[in-house]
């Protein structure tokens, strides 16, 4: 029994020294605490806000004089080839999603310099079966667009 709690606090030990977070979990600073949002992409913005106020963060309409600014200028999905048949047709695809955003403070100071996040997706494209395919493409896009939206909140996590 004493070696199952020993390797237990052990693990939870080397876990929250390695910086392990549960996912969607971040710290953002103080002064984050009101955020306003413009993306092109609704399904991105909803994401962010998703994000933001599981973390405590209180989504504002439009740009406060006490509200941060995430805005998103780009985002894109490209679809690259990845693989193709003996006829020459398509059998694989590789979805990129690049989103261009800065952060910005309620004063209009850069607390995040413009950047880009991307995600990207392998899927097969069967097209005898174009109905499940375009719904695995969307499936796959919403996944991509909840990545960026991560990804753009682990950099803010890290704004002093």
């Amino acid at each position: 029994m004493k070696r199952i709690v020993l390797i237990f606090l052990l693990t939870a030990s080397l876990l929250s020294g390695c910086g392990f977070h549960l996912r969607g979990t971040i710290t953002l600073p103080d002064s984050i605490r009101t955020v306003s949002i413009t993306s092109p992409d609704v399904k991105l913005r909803d994401a962010l806000v998703n994000g933001l106020e599981s973390n405590n963060v209180i989504v504002v309409g439009g740009p406060t004089a006490d509200s941060a600014h995430i805005k998103i200028s780009e985002a894109d999905f490209g679809r690259e080839v990845r693989t193709i048949d003996e006829r020459g047709k398509s059998t694989g695809y590789v979805l990129i999603l690049r989103a261009s955003y800065e952060v910005l403070d309620s004063t209009g100071k850069e607390l995040v310099k413009p950047s880009i996040a991307t995600a990207r997706r392998d899927y097969n494209f069967d097209q005898e079966q174009l109905l499940s395919a375009t719904r695995e493409e969307e499936l796959l896009r919403d996944e991509m667009r909840e990545d960026v939206a991560q990804s753009i909140l682990r950099k803010m996590s890290r704004i002093r």
